[in-house]
């Protein structure tokens, strides 16, 4: 039996993608029964956290990764759980939605395929705030999402998290050598347009969106744009 299970492991198919906050190629089989059935019931018993915590387990054992899934930015492995759900289960999903203006449930049909991360021309992870400070940022990943329970967005706490380094003319500071009071004191002394130009790494960073046109029951065509796997999956 032991020889039969290693050789099914082995026939596994295997896929290639390119991960989206490298531009390089990462490898992914499928997830097998098992682990689909501990998703499932993590996504039907647990709390969101608990959901996330096992979906990072399971990327971690489908993906040939140098990093650890739960250190990856969030975009990132929410790609990467389409991409093993499209070839595992399949690339058709009907999520219910709710439409915010007539708030009336209504299922729809999305090809995961076709999601894409979606990229603002404009991002950088580089943010000169004055002529002689230049902040490198660093996403949130999904271990900072886990973390804020209520996953309520709070950008200051977020980035006090995301500054990676200061650059001034003097000294390169980087962050994980200085203690969280020191960046946080750093943050409180920006100024009002300092602090905007930081806040927009969040705000501009690549997400996955879809917009979507659907038709409510008075027969009006309507448009709304889903972000995250809650709004593709729930």
């Amino acid at each position: 039996m032991k020889e039969l299970l290693d050789q099914m492991k082995k026939c596994l198919p295997k896929y290639n993608i390119i991960q989206p906050s490298t531009g390089k190629q990462v490898c992914f089989r499928p997830f097998t029964v098992k682990e689909e059935k501990v998703l499932i019931m993590a996504n039907q018993t647990g709390s969101y956290e608990d959901f996330l915590t096992t979906l990072t387990e399971i990327i971690d054992n489908c993906f040939d990764l140098n990093t650890p899934s739960k250190e990856l930015p969030i975009f990132d492995v929410e790609y990467f759980f389409l991409k093993i759900r499209s070839k595992s289960i399949g690339e058709i999903v009907e999520p219910t939605i709710t439409c915010p203006l007539s708030r009336e449930k209504i299922k729809i049909s999305l090809n995961l395929d076709e999601i894409e991360p979606r990229h603002d021309s404009s991002h950088s992870k580089e943010i000169k705030i004055a002529n002689n400070i230049l902040v490198r940022m660093k996403y949130p990943s999904i271990e900072d999402l886990i973390e804020r329970k209520d996953n309520k967005i709070d950008y200051f706490d977020l980035l006090i998290d995301s500054i990676e380094t200061i650059e001034t003319d003097k000294e390169l500071i980087e962050t994980k050598n200085e203690s969280q009071t020191s960046v946080k004191q750093f943050v409180e002394l920006l100024t009002d347009d300092q602090y905007k130009k930081l806040i927009n790494f969040f705000k501009t960073s690549p997400k996955l969106e879809k917009e979507i046109n659907y038709k409510t029951s008075d027969g009006v065509e309507r448009k709304l744009t889903l972000r995250g796997l809650r709004d593709f999956f729930q």
